[in-house]
């Protein structure tokens, strides 16, 4: 019997009238760019930039806009507001809320609108949605999940929808689940637990049982659970974490809870947002900390850090050349050495960040809180 309280009588499906075309690499980047669109987005923490389409979240809505026009391609909504919208391959992720949290979860091939698979569970009232293109995250203060292409649970870790196994009575208790970042063989979470007064960093890997990862508890002595220190990224089985004290230093683990490396920090590291200021950028993995611009490869072990004027966000790449928001436009950089080449003039009229770029051809997409734009050739 079709029922009129449904879910799927109260959403609104638009898709496409034909698939995006594929985006054309360009062979430099322009002279000049020249914003052509704006948009709100308020529901992505950065540009979603999937099968030459920009996926947007506001309000009750995902959308797909062409990256050169910014003209709706698709539209999909549903009777409540959005919890966050992700990515993984070629899969807009969206995430709305029930009556167990923001656990409603509907795939949306990106290229055409259609919709995709779907997936419900328990989970937090708010949550952190982040992707490194393979896999997608969704963590809380007490739960995490990580998702696959089709949406099957690949691991969660904390609290559960249902405790029916014995195993399952100490998992996740007491602890808050403070920042976290994930990869499609690993994730990695910073927990403040009861009755401690450091965090803890935990290694997590899929097992046989997805609710039963492989699980590696590392100390972190003298972090207090109050501190700026974050899961930065998840690279393959390395992890790169931000420890704040005794001074500012990126640290990589490797999945055995070994440290592989430490990057001191230049003074004045600043966070703001739901989660680090992070970007892929081709094979590279860039990190804006407030003050300057710092460059790890596909590996997470360092490169370099940028000599920006006044970065506003870190870097995306086109033809072969970095990109980072600058208070004055977008420094080109190149991507071998890190030496800076030129700045192509845009505005970014309160000079504040974080700006987070994507590119899809040869556009620049720019997010900056709920703002979005797109920036063409000219």
């Amino acid at each position: 019997m079709f029922c009129w309280r449904s879910s799927t009588r109260a959403t609104i499906s638009q898709p496409a009238a034909e698939p995006a075309a594929a985006a054309v690499a360009p062979t430099a980047v322009p002279a000049a760019l020249t914003q052509r669109w704006s948009a709100t987005s308020a529901r992505t923490l950065s540009p979603i930039v999937v099968s030459n389409t920009v996926v947007t979240g506001d309000e009750r809505t995902v959308a797909g806009l062409d990256p050169q026009t910014g003209q709706q391609r698709w539209v999909y909504a549903r009777d409540t507001d959005l919890c966050g919208v992700s990515y993984v391959y070629d899969l807009a992720v969206a995430v709305y809320p029930d009556s167990r949290g923001c656990g409603q979860v509907s795939g949306i091939n990106a290229g055409t609108g259609q919709r995709g698979p779907t997936r419900t569970s328990y989970a937090d009232n708010q949550v952190v949605l982040t992707s490194d293109g393979s896999a997608a995250l969704s963590a809380g203060p007490t739960r995490l999940e990580l998702w696959r292409s089709d949406l099957v649970r690949m691991l969660s870790y904390g609290e559960l929808d249902a405790r029916v196994k014995p195993v399952h009575q100490a998992v996740g208790t007491g602890c808050t689940l403070m920042s976290a970042a994930g990869s499609d063989t690993a994730v990695s979470v910073l927990e403040a637990c009861r009755d401690t007064k450091d965090l803890r960093l935990t290694l997590l890997k899929p097992a046989k049982e997805e609710d039963e990862p492989d699980t590696k508890h590392i100390a972190l002595p003298g972090l207090a659970v109050d501190s700026d220190a974050r899961v930065l990224a998840v690279s393959g089985t390395n992890t790169a974490v931000f420890l704040p004290t005794p001074r500012p230093t990126v640290v990589v683990y490797d999945e055995t809870g070994t440290k592989v490396s430490e990057t001191p920090l230049r003074p004045g590291v600043t966070l703001t947002g739901a989660a680090p200021a992070v970007t892929r950028a081709g094979d590279f993995i860039s990190w804006w900390t407030g003050t300057s611009v710092v460059v790890f490869d596909k590996k997470l072990g360092y490169r370099y850090t940028l000599d920006a004027l006044d970065p506003l966000g870190p870097a995306t790449m086109m033809a072969g050349k970095l990109l980072v928001p600058v208070a004055d436009g977008l420094g080109v950089y190149d991507a071998a050495n890190g030496a800076r080449e030129r700045v192509i003039t845009l505005s970014h009229p309160d000079g504040k960040g974080p700006v987070l770029p994507a590119v899809s051809g040869s556009f620049v997409i720019e997010q900056r809180g709920s703002a979005i734009a797109g920036f063409g050739p000219g």
